[in-house]
């Protein structure tokens, strides 16, 4: 195998890599954003959807708003972190470089998304530690109908597209 063929091997394989990284990324947040919004946009509105569905106390309330603020600023530097790794990458692979500067640029990716996935189970966990077990039983319901409405909107465009083709 000629060394170019090589190259090229080695470049779909980092973004094969890369892009499972992204998309456990993307499969990760809607969960973490059920479970804890964003506060800001669309996920805050949607965490408080959640929160007046599952009928949270005051004290509930405002418990889950003082973890996600003690949190919030370390979650917005690893998100700062994650944006600018993706672009070195994006460079790196745009202007040719060598494997190992891919190899290092994408460990530290996966290092951080690791971290992140930890934290998010983290935050799941200290949300469902203060739920009672009615509403344990209600987001576990939540979920589901969340999941099958998924589902059924994903049939849909697949035999949409299915008819177009």
């Amino acid at each position: 195998m000629t060394k170019r063929k090589q190259e090229d091997k080695g470049m779909k394989y980092w973004k094969q890599v890369l892009g499972s990284l992204t998309l456990a990324g993307v499969l990760v947040a809607p969960l973490t954003a059920m479970a804890f919004g964003g506060g800001e946009g669309h996920q805050g509105r949607g965490f408080d959807h959640m929160m007046r569905q599952l009928e949270l106390t005051e004290g509930q309330q405002a418990q889950l708003k003082a973890n996600r603020e003690s949190t919030r600023e370390a979650r917005m530097a690893q998100r700062k972190q994650l944006i600018e790794l993706r672009k070195q990458i994006s460079t790196a692979i745009e202007s040719g470089a060598d494997q190992a500067t891919l190899d290092q640029l994408s460990e530290e990716f996966g290092k951080l998304k690791v971290q992140e996935m930890a934290n998010h189970k983290k935050m799941r966990e200290q949300f469902k530690a203060i739920l009672t077990d009615e509403q344990k039983a209600k987001l576990e319901q939540l979920k589901s109908e969340r999941q099958e409405s998924r589902m059924k909107r994903r049939e849909e465009r697949s035999s949409s597209q299915d008819t177009e083709s």
